[in-house]
């Protein structure tokens, strides 16, 4: 059961890690498409989804995809408040 429950969260931290991107990216498009600026509300969604993979991904991280997702997600957060300072 724990087997289970283990491979299931490192997924689901990569799906959340890559995700994440292109959600906030999708939300900036289609803002951008109506004539609105969604930046704001796409970079909160990128962090949320960031955060959500790096705490399973830690969780996660005796699995290869979990460290994967961990330290792809600390890379991007920490990029991203470099980017915005």
């Amino acid at each position: 059961m724990a087997d289970t429950v283990g491979k299931s969260t490192d997924k689901l931290a990569l799906a959340l890690c890559l995700g994440g991107v292109l959600i906030a990216v999708a939300v900036a498009i289609v803002g951008r498409l109506f004539g609105q600026n969604f930046t704001m509300m796409a970079y909160g969604i990128f962090v949320a989804f960031q955060i959500a993979a790096l705490v399973l991904g830690m969780v996660a991280r005796s699995k290869p995809l979990g460290k994967t997702a961990a330290i792809t997600s600390g890379v991007l957060l920490v990029a991203s408040v470099l980017f915005i300072s």
